[in-house]
């Protein structure tokens, strides 16, 4: 092996290593102090507990109201990826397998929202979601995350579908398949690898989100898992026993979803990157 290849792989690993320093420590910093009271905390974060308590755990329950909050937040990210990725799908595949000026200028269009952050619109969108009477129910939530959701899922499934032979969709008419089934038969399943990749980048986003449900929803039985999160920060400012139960049981299920659906996501990507 020549030198130079030793410096680059050495690098490489050396990168990796920092990485990966960056994203366990936090984590592993959250999860051992969650099990440890106040006392202990402020003591030495990095010492393992004397007795572990699940203490912060039961305080975080019941502040958050993690029932209902898990619950709200559950069903937005569910109905939101299932909406998203339904119409993210079709009509990536209609403007793919419909090229003319019109389809052309419409991508462009909507792959144009990519580039225009939430911050920048949060104001008018507040007045249109008043104005159509979206606020303070789940479903106006939901609806949102569909529209701004749509440039990067269209861009990702349009950019599948080029992949598929069209060979196969003739032949599917040919055996008296119309658009929609050919869709739904024959592509779906062909490209469910970036469509998997869509719905886990997406859940991410649905899981996490605090500034746009934030203005859509200000009932307290509305609060999603991020708004609970905030209310309990500034309730309990100095609770850092409490704060960390609560922050182990929000990113509890995201953990669990993307161990079960790790291989998922890495072939989605890989397939992608084939594509493309």
């Amino acid at each position: 092996m020549k030198r130079s290849e030793k410096i680059r792989i050495g690098v490489s690993l050396l990168i990796l290593a920092v990485s990966v320093t960056i994203v366990i420590v936090p984590l592993y910093l959250v999860v051992l102090n969650s099990f440890k009271p106040y006392p202990e905390i402020a003591k030495n974060i990095s010492a393992l507990p004397k007795e572990i308590t699940l203490i912060n755990y039961q305080q975080a329950w019941k502040r958050l109201n993690f029932s209902t909050v898990f619950k709200n937040t559950m069903i937005i990210a569910v109905f939101s990826n299932i909406g998203s990725i339904v119409f993210a799908g079709m009509m990536g595949y209609w403007i793919v397998r419909h090229p003319c000026r019109f389809t052309k200028a419409w991508y462009l269009i909507i792959i144009a929202g990519m580039s225009v952050p939430f911050q920048g619109i949060m104001i008018t969108f507040a007045k249109m979601a008043g104005f159509l009477k979206l606020t303070n129910h789940l479903y106006g939530v939901v609806i949102s995350n569909w529209v701004f959701s749509m440039p990067m899922s269209m861009f990702l499934t349009a950019g599948a579908v080029k992949s598929v032979p069209y060979e196969i969709e003739e032949s599917a008419r040919i055996d008296g398949c119309g658009p929609l089934k050919t869709y739904w038969t024959i592509v779906f399943p062909l490209i469910k690898g970036t469509i998997f990749t869509v719905a886990s980048l997406n859940v991410i986003t649905y899981w996490n989100d605090y500034l746009m449900t934030q203005f859509l929803l200000t009932k307290k039985g509305l609060r999603t898992l991020q708004i609970a999160m905030q209310s309990l920060f500034n309730e309990a400012f100095f609770a850092w026993d409490t704060a960390l139960g609560a922050i182990s049981l929000s990113i509890l299920p995201l953990f669990i979803f993307f161990i079960f659906s790790q291989k998922q996501v890495l072939d989605g990507v890989a397939a992608g990157a084939v594509k493309g």
